[in-house]
């Protein structure tokens, strides 16, 4: 199914007085408790220069529970402290899970934003290195990005995020990424297997901060 790319918009509410700390705010939903969100705080710390407020939900689960989620907290946030420009995202895998199409759906209805990986999330550490186009489950893409990054660790710490390493090949990995999806369009099977979209949430998080400035 051919994903038309729009920016989320967010909701605006109106307040009779401020109910929250100054800032904008940028709410992620992932389904994995350790290797989205930490990669999301290193990021933060290279590009966030505190214009924004990062709120990281992790480890929610399967995608159409990760995008609920992300709903709820577009809901509570807009009734009550959620301003113009604030945003929220669902981050899931495409994996195996049998309501991914479902899930996508009903963020886009919704107005979140959805970044996903096809088949995972490993993906996007794998690009920050080099350009890869074969079809692959998530088993070799770990076993890729382990061989690739020295903190990533199959059986032991699920974590790519460095500082040093999103300072130098973030860019690089932002052009494999849109590379992927042209590639898999080219080929008639947009966003199949492999390809990522967290670029689209990086590169959002990135324009509120050069807005914010």
């Amino acid at each position: 199914m051919k994903r038309v790319r729009r920016r989320v918009r967010a909701r605006s509410v109106s307040r009779s007085g401020p109910t929250r700390r100054p800032g904008r705010l940028f709410i992620v939903v992932t389904e994995g408790a350790v290797t989205e969100p930490e990669y999301l705080r290193a990021f933060n710390r290279v590009f966030g220069q505190r214009a924004l407020r990062l709120s990281i939900i992790s480890g929610v689960g399967e995608p159409h529970a990760v995008v609920e989620r992300a709903i709820a907290e577009l809901d509570a946030q807009s009734r009550e402290t959620l301003a113009a420009g604030d945003t929220v995202w669902a981050m899931f895998d495409r994996d195996a899970h049998a309501r991914f199409t479902d899930a996508v759906n009903a963020a886009d209805r919704s107005g979140i934003g959805v970044a996903t990986s096809n088949p995972c999330f490993e993906l996007w550490g794998i690009y920050h290195y080099q350009d890869f186009h074969a079809p692959i489950d998530r088993h070799d893409c770990q076993r890729i990005l382990e061989g690739l990054c020295e903190s990533y660790s199959r059986r032991g710490s699920k974590n790519f995020a460095n500082e040093e390493l999103i300072r130098e090949k973030y860019c690089a990995a932002v052009n494999r990424a849109e590379n992927s999806l042209v590639r898999r369009a080219e080929e008639g099977t947009p966003d199949a297997c492999p390809s990522t979209t967290v670029h689209r949430l990086t590169e959002h998080f990135r324009g509120m901060v050069t807005s914010a400035d």
